[in-house]
Order: structure tokens, then C-alpha cells, then sequence
């Protein structure tokens, strides 16, 4: 134990020595104007692509943009972006990268190399959180942080008066927070198209990236080529509804049903997850049990197959009397506010102004009676109704779906829990010139992480002539508890929490 300890405090002082921003600075901003671009050369690490180079040509851009493009006087902020040089003589269509949040960063160091075949890779950092201006919050995880139920009543009164102190320290800075939000996100990377001097750019949107990039659609649909989305959130997707994770944990529990040896251990996994959150133990060895923690970390474990299966492998451990695994999934939670890369204030933001409906009862309809979770996460938007973060809502044409005829192909997986694939269907109406791809039984982070193989050429057949062309084949769930069981980490976690370690060991891990 002393030795994988030392180990670990090793590698993250490593992780912390400092690294050199490639990124062109501008000294002195009010000299320039909007849409100036500087850039530097340099060279990106490739550390898990054996058959391409180790060094990736890369040109590293800082634009200038406007703050709020609706107001003339608005000031300038900056914003930077990378470009992944493509290793082909005469490249197609540049492939402009959107990531997942609000909240996150759109930069990686070199992802997806096999892109570079055709294509060069770009990324423009997110406003809020990768430029001149960060929207971190230490009000809010400080808030989320409670003994109590995070997300109960009473403390999304707290978290309410938090991010107005959140809101107003930003505004008391100089930064215009109405002008964070997906619409001069979309303006971001248009400016960014142009100075790079692409005519058209393919677009490939993830999670909240893929609204982005639907937007992106309407807004300059001449600027487009083709778009490829994964894990479909359109207009009004935001909330996640409690009925949608409800059919999924009963499709998951017909699933279990299905193999005699998950049958010897439970005959029905939904019912044992009811009844060890309907008698939960308050304490394991000397720590506490929260069971609103273990429900939102119940949602937010099934974002891959492999956290279903640890998750139904603590909870069938619990029944019969082992509740490391539960007492991991709360302490889990605990680190969920600080965790690393994540700005709240971007992600209220963006969320608010993009789906917020002040007719909602948040905190009633997220846990409706019946439902074996809820929607906890959702409650977030309460926040909005008690009088929280001032919401400045999008224009209503960009909250709803609208006709597209962006080439446009969708990628969902049958049991994510983020992004259920009945958002794409919804969405294929709208899409005249969409295609809709479900794959079974992979969740909102897992539809590229199996068959590699298949998804690679999925993505390169539609950026190159749009057609669709894949291997893949159905990969049913397996429930056989993995190597690493949330049992185990339970124990860990003890034994770090007593050295107060905890916390080290979370952020290593993300």
C-alpha cells in the first residue's frame, strides 16, 4: 500500500511540473480588432497512435473576437485554437472538433490521428473556459459539497445564493455573462474557419457538442460540409428526464434476466437496487453513506457498460450485506464538485440560456413517485426558479428544432443514459439529408471505444464522400463483474481517506 502511494504522489507531481503555453499571447488587445490571428509553429505529442509520428506538424492560433457581437462597445476577449497539420498533399475538408460539457475544454493534445489521412484537425477552445476569459467557480462546487442531500431542497436554496455570488463576482470582473452561450460559441468558430481560410469544414460535435454543431448548421449552413454527431442532444435536451432513465434501467434489468448465472445472484437487479436504497446502512466502517450521492452517482456510473456492471455488482454486494461498493459510489461523489476541468460557471451559462423553462417545477418533477432514481442532476435547474443565476435566454429560433440540410450523421448508443437515442429519432425528422446509426447496447461513452476497427471506418467513409459504411455488430452487454469492482475501490478509498488522500487519487484519476 505505502509503495503504490508513493508511486502515485510521484507521477502526479510529475503531472504538475510546468508546460509551456504554445499558444501566441497577445500583450496588449485593445491594439487589435476582431478576427486578428497570430499563430506560432510547433509540435504535438502523440502518445498512443504507434503507427503515426510521434510529433504532429501543429499550428497553434490566438484569435481575437468580439465578447458580445450584439453590442458594439462590447469588449474583445481571446480565444485559442490548434491546428492538426493532415499528413496528405492535398487534405479534404478540415475536421473541426466540438467536445463535450459546458463546462469543459475543447482542446486535447492529438486525438484521432487517423483523421490526418484526408483531413487536417482543428479545435477552437470553448469561451468561458480555454481563452482569455474562465468562468471557474469555487461558490458552487463549495455549495454542491453538503452533508446533506446535495440536491435537496435546502441546498439548492444554498446553491441558489452561491452562484449569485458566482454571477456577480464575474460581473464585478468586467465579463459579460450574457455572452456565454452557444450562439457566440457557434460566431467563435466561424471566425476561426475564416482565419484559417477554409471554405468548407466538416464538423464532429459530441455530447453538448453535438447542439453545438446542429446549431452551427443553421446558422451558417454554406460553411458546412458535413456533420457528424455522437451522442445526440438537441434543443431541449438539457434536462435529463426521469422517465427516459427509468425505461433504461428496466430495459438493463430485462437484460440481467436473461443469463442464469446473473439470475443465481439476483432475480430481479431493479428491485435489489430498490431495496438496498430503500434500507441503506448510513455507515460503512467510519464512513458515511449518503444515499442522494449513491443515486446521482447511480446516474452518472452509467455513462459506460462498465460502470452498469460495477454499479449492479456493488449493489447485488449490498443486499447481501458488503457495502464498500455503495459507500465508494458516495464517496465518489464528494470529489464530483472539484473535479478537475470543470467550470461550473460556463456550465451554467451555456445549459441556463439554452433550456431552462421558468413553467418547470424542477425539484417536483425530477423525482416523481415511482421512479427508482429520479432525474437528480436535473435539479440543477431549480436553481433558475428560486431566483439564482439571471438567466438571458437564447433566441427562441435556436431552443427548437428546425429543417436542416446538412449532410448529417448520427451516432447513438441503445443504452445512453445521457443522450438516449430516441433524441436523434427526434432529431432525424428535421434532417432531410440525415442518417441515424443506434448501436446496441453501448452507452454515451462507449460507441467508440468497442470495435475500433468499424467506428474508424464509420467516421472516414462519411467525412470523405458521405456515405456510411461500417463492420459493426451487435456486443450485448456482459454483466461479468470486471477485475476492478467498485468493492474493491471501496476498501482503497477507506484506507486513502484515513491518510486523507482521497482527493489526490481523484483528480489522477480524471
Amino acid at each position: 500500500m505505502k509503495k503504490i502511494i508513493v508511486i502515485l504522489l510521484i507521477i502526479y507531481s510529475v503531472s504538475l511540473s510546468a508546460k509551456k503555453n504554445p499558444y501566441p499571447k497577445i500583450n496588449n488587445i485593445n491594439e487589435h480588432k476582431a478576427g486578428d490571428f497570430i499563430t506560432a509553429q510547433g509540435k504535438s505529442k502523440n502518445k498512443y497512435y504507434k503507427e503515426y509520428p510521434k510529433k504532429i506538424e501543429t499550428t497553434y492560433g490566438t484569435i481575437v473576437v468580439k465578447e458580445n457581437r450584439s453590442k458594439p462597445d462590447s469588449r474583445f476577449i481571446t480565444l485559442p485554437v490548434k491546428k492538426l497539420h493532415s499528413l496528405s498533399e492535398n487534405p479534404k475538408e478540415p475536421i473541426f472538433l466540438l467536445y463535450g460539457g459546458p463546462g469543459s475544454s475543447n482542446l486535447r493534445e492529438a486525438p484521432f490521428l487517423w483523421l490526418l489521412e484526408e483531413h487536417d484537425i482543428v479545435m477552437v477552445g470553448y469561451r468561458g473556459v480555454d481563452g482569455s476569459v474562465s468562468l471557474q467557480s469555487h461558490e458552487i462546487p463549495e455549495a454542491l459539497a453538503s452533508e446533506g442531500s446535495p440536491l435537496g431542497q435546502e441546498n439548492i436554496k444554498r446553491l441558489t445564493e452561491a452562484s449569485l455570488r458566482a454571477y456577480d463576482r464575474y460581473k464585478s470582473e468586467g465579463i459579460d455573462i450574457d455572452a456565454y452561450n452557444m450562439i457566440e460559441v457557434i460566431d467563435d468558430f466561424e471566425d476561426a474557419r475564416k482565419a484559417l481560410g477554409y471554405n468548407k469544414i466538416n464538423l464532429w460535435g459530441f455530447s453538448y457538442g453535438t447542439r453545438v454543431s446542429y446549431l452551427f448548421g443553421l446558422r451558417y449552413p454554406e460553411s458546412i460540409n458535413r456533420t457528424l454527431i455522437e451522442g445526440v442532444n438537441p434543443p431541449g435536451h438539457f434536462v435529463w428526464e426521469p422517465a427516459d432513465i427509468d425505461n433504461l434501467y428496466a430495459y438493463l434489468g430485462e437484460q440481467w434476466k436473461k443469463y442464469p448465472e446473473c439470475l443465481a445472484k439476483s432475480p430481479d437487479i431493479v428491485k435489489t437496487i430498490e431495496n438496498v436504497l430503500a434500507s441503506l446502512t448510513r455507515k460503512y466502517k467510519k464512513i458515511t453513506i449518503n444515499p442522494d450521492k449513491v443515486k446521482m452517482m447511480l446516474f452518472m456510473m452509467a455513462y459506460t457498460r462498465t460502470g452498469i456492471v460495477q454499479t449492479f455488482d456493488a449493489f447485488v454486494a449490498a443486499e447481501q450485506g458488503d457495502y464498500s461498493g455503495i459507500a465508494f459510489l458516495s464517496m465518489a461523489f464528494d470529489q464530483l464538485p472539484n473535479m478537475p476541468g470543470m467550470y461550473w460557471g460556463d456550465n451554467f451559462a451555456k445549459a441556463f440560456s439554452a433550456d431552462f423553462d421558468p413553467n418547470r417545477d424542477y425539484i417536483k418533477d425530477m423525482d416523481p413517485e415511482g421512479s427508482l432514481i429520479g432525474s437528480p442532476m436535473s435539479k440543477l435547474f431549480s436553481i433558475g426558479t428560486f431566483g439564482g443565476w439571471p438567466i438571458k435566454s437564447i433566441p427562441e429560433e435556436y431552443k427548437k428544432m428546425q429543417t436542416s440540410n446538412v449532410p448529417t450523421l448520427m451516432i447513438s448508443g441503445s443504452i445512453d443514459i445521457s443522450t438516449p437515442p430516441q433524441y436523434s429519432t427526434e432529431l432525424l425528422q428535421y434532417l432531410p439529408n440525415g442518417q441515424q446509426i443506434v448501436l446496441i447496447d453501448r452507452g454515451h461513452q462507449d460507441t467508440g471505444a468497442l470495435q475500433k476497427d468499424a467506428y474508424h471506418k464509420l467516421v472516414l467513409s462519411f467525412f470523405s464522400n458521405g456515405s456510411v459504411d461500417s463492420d459493426f455488430t451487435d456486443v450485448p452487454i456482459d454483466f461479468t463483474p470486471p477485475k476492478q469492482t467498485f468493492q474493491k475501490m471501496g476498501n482503497l478509498f477507506y484506507k486513502l481517506d484515513r491518510m486523507r488522500l482521497t482527493g489526490l487519487v481523484m483528480k489522477m484519476m480524471q
